[in-house]
């Protein structure tokens, strides 16, 4: 993942969430598997870095230019008919004392 594939990437993530339902509670996922269903899925660290509280629509844990990192769409605040994407690292999930993720990239999107 790369701020140039970004768009494709978040797009690519909606389609598959449309495609797949959520996996049944207790299944794992890869490090490149999307993370779908509950908003546990995405750790307290990535959200408080993120600093809103919504459901995501969709998330993933991937590379991004390097770092690992986290991929979380989120609909738009003011338009139903865009979402907005944030690259959070992950490393916030092993910090102590534990941090908010640092927010690498944010942009915004129309869903398809």
């Amino acid at each position: 993942m790369s701020a140039a594939t970004l768009g494709a990437d978040v797009h690519r993530l909606l389609a598959e969430k449309k495609a797949h339902p959520a996996p049944e509670i207790g299944t794992r996922s890869s490090p490149e598997t999307p993370l779908r269903g509950k908003t546990d899925a995405v750790p307290s660290c990535v959200r408080q870095g993120i600093g809103r509280t919504e459901q995501p629509l969709a998330s993933t844990r991937s590379t991004f230019e390097g770092k690992d990192a986290f991929l979380v769409v989120l609909p738009h605040p003011a338009d139903p008919k865009s979402v907005s994407a944030y690259v959070v690292t992950a490393s916030c999930v092993s910090a102590a004392p534990p941090a908010p993720g640092k927010v690498l990239l944010t942009h915004s999107y129309r869903r398809d």
